[in-house]
This record gives C-alpha cells, sequence and structure tokens, in this order.
C-alpha cells in the first residue's frame, strides 16, 4: 500500500506532456490487461487418517508416549498415488511462483512508464492497473 502511495506522488511529480503524442509505454501501461493465471486450481492434498498401528493403546486424558517410536503409520491412499499428488502441487507451485514473478516485472515495467510523462487521467488509469496487479499477486490461488 505504501508502494502504491509513493507511486501516486511519483506520477504527480513528473511533468505530464500534454500535447504531445502518448509515448509507446505510456501507453502500453494504459492498456494493461493481467494475464491470465494458466497454473490452473490448486490440487488437493491428501490428509493421512493419522491412524497409527502397532502402538499400544493409551489412556485419551494422558499425554501421547508412544507417537513417533517405531509405530506405523496406516492410510488408505497408496504410496504411488501419494507421490503423484506430491509433484502435481510441487508443478502447480512452480507454475505459480512463474506466474507471481512476471506479475511483478509487469509491475515495475508500470511505474518505470511514469518517467515519460503523464496527465492525471493516465496516472489513475496506471495505478488502477498496478491496483489489479497486487490484488492477482495476494490472491491465494
Amino acid at each position: 500500500m505504501k508502494a502504491l502511495r509513493f507511486c501516486s506522488i511519483l506520477i504527480l511529480l513528473t511533468p505530464a506532456l500534454t500535447f504531445a503524442e502518448i509515448h509507446p509505454k505510456v501507453q502500453a501501461a494504459l492498456d494493461y490487461q493481467v494475464p491470465e493465471n494458466t497454473c490452473g486450481v490448486k490440487p488437493k492434498s491428501f490428509e493421512s487418517t493419522g491412524e497409527v498401528v502397532g502402538a499400544p493403546i493409551e489412556d485419551p486424558s494422558s499425554t501421547t508416549i508412544f507417537e513417533g517410536t517405531g509405530a506405523d503409520e496406516m492410510s488408505d491412499i497408496d504410496t504411488n498415488t501419494r507421490r503423484r499428488q506430491e509433484r502435481k502441487m510441487k508443478r502447480w507451485k512452480k507454475c505459480t511462483a512463474k506466474f507471481k514473478e512476471g506479475l511483478l516485472v509487469d509491475m515495475e515495467d508500470l511505474k518505470a512508464s511514469a518517467q515519460h510523462g503523464l496527465t492525471q487521467a493516465q496516472a489513475d488509469i496506471i495505478l488502477a492497473n498496478m491496483a489489479k496487479i497486487q490484488t492477482a499477486y495476494m490472491a491465494p490461488e
């Protein structure tokens, strides 16, 4: 939010060229649209049932003594399915990180367009585009 205020002040302080042609970088910033996230939906994560096999039965009111000490965890999901799901999640995280990195590059390009001089209307449009980038970047999925 502070960066957005700083950029708005920076944009307002730059000299506006009202009678000249619009610089190509400024025009690109005005026409900017947030790219579509092609990573898809976040994969569902499999949670283990947490059922422990091989440990003695304990009193529910006591502290857990046998957790992780030679007790086997039983799950209804086989190893191949679990690994496949882990690979899907890894690919999704990598794709999302690359998408967000591209958004940061786009944000810097929009900021850099201010050095070519803007009118108040142009500055408002560019700030709105920057807010859209910020919203897309901060989205959890």
